[in-house]
């Protein structure tokens, strides 16, 4: 049975089960389908969905489907905002869940066909993230993968598309395999740039520290908000720079940012303990402030939140 009973696509609300894409579509054959992660979250004393900085990823998907030489796009950020919301209403969603809209070639094009492009968004119950007062019952054990990064010039990892996540995907199955929650990225130069479901950041000496956007990292929402909230709440700037790989093994905290795992602590990178194995002060602050923050428990960036019933 599928999770929810509607989902999205060429732009309309349909049945699960009326969703269809050819075979022969680029979208299928080649990767050419730009996607988004949003997430939702469901504060049951409001009686309240919050969908957490739905236009700038909206904003980033359309920005990844003109990277990827899409034409004739025809949805604009509002048009997708509303038939998302349109979908999260005609499923009466009061839970947590994880939204992925995309941009994707149908027809039956050669490779480098750029239309015509359909939407589609289709949606899941998130997974556990976590956050705040469960992080003390998990931390991460990362591996440095022995794949490198696609980088700028290749495949840029700004375009957040299905194709650029078989990079990700072959690091995650090696990580697996070696028994790892997940993997650390290196660039062609040997800096590391991000995991491949999140964006990395260490702390060493009090200072948060992550690559900068020219490190071949995507350019992410959260990791944008978890640099204004360190600033603005908690006084700590952020160093943007080239993190090189024996640093990781030395830092006093590293944790992980995305919008599917939201605030992650890692407690290990290749073996070596980070810090005592548990997530740091640094990262328990932020990870408190950010899950007050998406589930409208604070007063901080109302403009973030889009509310979804009343």
């Amino acid at each position: 049975m599928p999770p929810f009973r509607y989902l999205v696509i060429d732009g309309d609300v349909v049945p699960y089960e009326d969703a269809k894409l050819h075979i022969h579509t680029p979208a299928v054959r080649y990767g050419a389908t730009a996607f988004e992660g949003i997430r939702a979250y469901w504060n049951e004393a409001h009686g309240q969905l919050y969908v957490f900085r739905c236009r700038e990823h909206l904003e980033r998907l359309l920005q990844s489907a003109e990277l990827m030489g899409m034409k004739d796009i025809g949805y604009t950020v509002d048009d997708i905002q509303t038939v998302l919301i349109e979908m999260l209403r005609a499923n009466d969603v009061r839970q947590e869940v994880h939204i992925r809209p995309s941009l994707f070639v149908t027809g039956n094009g050669p490779i480098p066909a750029r239309g015509p492009v359909s939407l589609g968004i289709l949606m899941a119950p998130a997974e556990q993230v976590i956050l705040g007062e469960q992080m003390e019952q998990r931390t991460f054990k990362l591996a440095v993968s022995s794949w490198r990064r696609i980088d700028d010039n290749t495949l840029s990892p700004r375009i957040k598309c299905a194709a650029n996540y078989q990079n990700a995907r072959m690091a995650l199955i090696q990580a697996e395999e070696d028994g790892y929650d997940g993997a650390l990225m290196m660039d062609s130069n040997g800096h590391i740039t991000e995991e491949p479901r999140a964006c990395f950041f260490m702390v060493r000496k009090g200072v948060p520290i992550t690559p900068d956007v020219s490190n071949d990292i995507l350019e992410s929402v959260t990791r944008e908000t978890v640099i204004q909230l360190l600033h603005e709440q908690h006084n700590l700037e952020v160093l943007e720079r080239q993190v090189d790989r024996t640093e990781v093994y030395i830092a006093d905290e590293v944790f992980l940012c995305g919008t599917g795992l939201g605030i992650m602590p890692v407690g290990g990178v290749d073996r070596f303990t980070i810090g005592d194995g548990g997530p740091g002060l640094v990262t328990e602050a932020i990870s408190d402030t950010y899950a007050d923050l998406v589930h409208g428990e604070s007063d901080l960036h109302p403009e973030w939140l889009t509310q979804i019933y009343g």
